[in-house]
């Protein structure tokens, strides 16, 4: 994308992440900014210049009230897409989309679901730290089940060949009887989230098989009492050691800029703000 659209859509983002602000401060709901929408705050002061999208995690707690916020009509002018929401959707984490506009990427061309721009909200799970069992279920199961929802809403599926596509392909006639809603639960059920109250860490589940545990468990101190940072002029909540947060996603060298072939955006197929 031009620098110019880049930032056109960067602001339209913005927007959406100020209204969950708004949203989260009257419904006293818990959130954070995560991964390179963090890092774009502490190195940038706000987006990394060449990154397009913005994601924040919440307890599993905040995020079922904010599944309730949206049916009680308290984000008027958007929708919360998730599998709740959307019987069509593919995800186990929601998105924010602001109504009356587009994107999609070409991989997601075919999808018939809601397609406006959007933020992801990732749901974190509070675990006592060891239950290392239940973890390694749903690192197993979410990403497999995952692929199989992508199929069924006929989403190209980057590196979809080979034995893996053909066992896919098994699997979603296998599991067809079942709705996405009935896939989600079995993905989740191997760990019960524990209130803020009773954890002693956060476990955000991964998206693809790659995405590493050790990413994505957090001890309760890191997490709480929570900071904030300055991201685009708005003060917005983030992890209390947000360092280490940053440490363990992306190495000791994290506040250097990547090489300019790795600064890469999600290229829309169709785009309307």
């Amino acid at each position: 994308m031009a620098n110019e659209l880049t930032r056109q859509l960067q602001l339209r983002e913005l927007e959406i992440l100020i209204e969950l602000d708004r949203v989260c401060k009257e419904e006293n709901l818990t959130y954070f900014l995560e991964g390179g929408t963090l890092l774009g705050a502490l190195r940038h002061g706000g987006f990394i210049p060449w990154d397009d999208d913005i994601d924040v995690l919440m307890p599993r707690e905040d995020y079922n009230r904010l599944i309730d916020v949206f049916r009680e009509g308290k984000l008027k002018g958007y929708h919360l897409q998730c599998i709740e929401t959307d019987p069509g959707y593919w995800n186990f984490f929601a998105k924010l989309r602001k109504n009356g506009t587009t994107f999609i990427t070409k991989e997601e061309r075919y999808v018939k679901s809601h397609q406006g721009v959007f933020i992801d909200i990732f749901p974190m799970e509070g675990i006592e730290r060891e239950h290392a069992e239940g973890i390694r279920k749903c690192d197993f199961w979410q990403p497999l089940l995952r692929s199989v929802l992508l199929r069924r809403v006929h989403m190209t599926v980057q590196g979809g060949s080979g034995k893996k596509e053909i066992v896919l392909k098994m699997l979603k006639g296998l599991l067809a009887p079942f709705s996405n809603t009935a896939l989600q639960h079995f993905g989740t059920r191997f760990l019960k989230s524990k209130p803020k109250q009773a954890a002693d860490a956060y476990y955000r589940a991964p998206i693809t098989r790659g995405d590493k545990e050790m990413n994505r468990v957090w001890p309760f101190e890191k997490v709480y009492p929570a900071e904030t940072l300055k991201f685009e002029d708005h003060d917005f909540p983030v992890f209390h050691d947000y360092r280490w947060y940053l440490e363990q996603l992306y190495g000791n060298t994290y506040m250097e800029l990547p090489p300019e072939e790795d600064r890469v955006t999600h290229e829309p197929w169709k785009i309307e703000l």
